[in-house]
């Protein structure tokens, strides 16, 4: 099955794209942003609306974790968790305070601030990651297959593999993949450049952020740049296959998805636009119902000990082949690169039920008795 790419109009459209979503600036003193709730601020006199990721951005400037907000909020009111962040705030941008001023990033499509950081650091403006990314491209000798620019954050992600870079999976029968690159832009964390790859079978696009071969630039030159290319040279040469990725997907096609791992992969389809549809690629309905006809209802929690009737790697593809294929209307291009991403975050991560520590008592009848009379 071969692997749409961009033709040249449709890449020029998205350079259009990436240049008029690039995020502006603006160094200000902390004490001015006055927080409304977790969706807008007060700013010399106007109401600007923010993201959750700026909110949370927020917190961090000020040493408060989401979730101590989260629960602030469960005991107070809204209006009372905004003056406690107010004043911590105002605390920490007083004369005896260590944070006067902050910088906003502000998405000029959107028009909402999308971050909150604690300097004016550098960063690669959206033009001249088109020219780093066209570079990389360029040397790689890759096709993108997906390029998108996201309105409420600013990111711009661009997919592209080389048809030749081909390699497989020892123990993974009738399984082929082909490898290349996913290069992004944040207006937070800047260029990054991490390994992609598609599945052949069914060409599902797949990001590995948790890879070794994940790297942010700095700068487009000197040192950094000629280090990111032996770097690049490097995974070319093992066709982009990211480190670990035989010993990853082997571990995920023998290791169950808990009913936690399941419940979350499919509350990423629907957040992604799938709706009740979502059941179409994560049987979730299925396996509550098989608990439930035995007697098991979750109202207590236990998720994450209960096994579902998926691997890990079958609900990764599920995820990656929702993302990769436009069978839904309304689902956006950039929810669809970003599920590539987490679905590659689930397949790097700890699993609920992944390889057990060796029990040397397997074998053994346990012990019922208590011996504590021995002691005496």
């Amino acid at each position: 099955m071969s692997v749409i790419t961009l033709g040249s109009s449709a890449i020029a459209q998205k350079k259009n794209e990436t240049i008029n979503a690039q995020t502006l600036r603006k160094q200000v003193p902390f004490r001015d942003i006055d927080l409304v709730d977790d969706q807008s601020i007060r700013y010399e006199g106007r109401l600007v609306p923010i993201t959750k990721g700026a909110f949370k951005s927020l917190l961090k400037l000020i040493g408060i974790s989401q979730q101590f907000a989260s629960k602030f909020e469960s005991l107070f009111t809204p209006e009372a968790k905004a003056q406690f962040i107010n004043a911590v705030k105002n605390a920490m941008s007083s004369n005896k305070g260590n944070l006067n001023e902050v910088t906003i990033v502000l998405n000029p499509v959107s028009r909402t601030i999308v971050s909150f950081l604690k300097k004016p650091t550098d960063f690669i403006s959206n033009e001249r990651f088109i020219d780093a990314a066209e570079m990389i491209i360029d040397r790689g000798n890759l096709d993108i297959t997906n390029w998108t620019v996201n309105p409420a954050t600013g990111l711009v992600t661009i997919n592209a593999y080389n048809p030749k870079a081909e390699f497989a999976v020892e123990g993974l029968k009738n399984e082929a993949f082909s490898g290349g690159l996913t290069i992004s832009n944040s207006p937070e964390k800047g260029l990054w450049v991490m390994p992609y790859v598609n599945r052949q079978w069914c060409t599902n696009g797949l990001t590995m952020s948790f890879a070794e071969e994940a790297y942010k630039l700095h700068e487009l030159g000197g040192v950094s740049m000629e280090k990111f290319w032996n770097e690049m040279d490097s995974l070319a040469n093992r066709q982009f296959m990211p480190h670990l990725f035989e010993t990853k997907v082997m571990d995920a096609k023998n290791t169950p998805a808990s009913m936690r791992e399941l419940q979350r992969g499919y509350d990423m389809l629907v957040g992604a636009g799938a709706g009740d549809r979502a059941q179409s690629w994560i049987p979730l309905a299925e396996n509550y119902g098989a608990y439930a006809s035995a007697g098991v209802d979750f109202k207590n929690g236990g998720q994450s000990a209960a096994k579902s009737n998926q691997s890990i790697w079958s609900l990764v593809n599920s995820i990656t082949h929702f993302a990769s294929h436009d069978l839904i209307d309304g689902v956006q291009d950039h929810d669809r690169t970003g599920l590539m991403v987490q679905a590659g975050n689930i397949l790097g991560s700890k699993h609920d039920h992944g390889i057990e520590m060796p029990n040397p008592f397997a074998k053994m009848e346990l012990d019922s008795t208590f011996s504590g009379a021995d002691m005496a």
